[in-house]
């Protein structure tokens, strides 16, 4: 029975730290037209988050928070 706690003791930690490498990606917010617009949204604290980022693409700007 011991062998048994231990294996489950040790995959549930394996999945604890899994989990925990997915906290920082990115979430996609929308897409922009200018970069004021972009970061006067990642400024907002409705629709920014803690950490935002803007990226150009073709159609414009993409919002990301973390």
């Amino acid at each position: 029975m011991k062998i048994k706690t231990a294996l489950v003791a040790g995959v549930f930690v394996l999945g604890a730290v899994a989990a925990g490498t997915g906290v920082a990606s990115a979430e996609f917010i929308g897409n922009y037209a200018t970069y004021e617009a972009c970061a006067a949204d990642g400024n907002s604290p409705r629709t920014g988050g803690t950490e935002w980022q803007c990226v150009e693409v073709a159609g414009g700007w993409d919002l990301h928070t973390f």
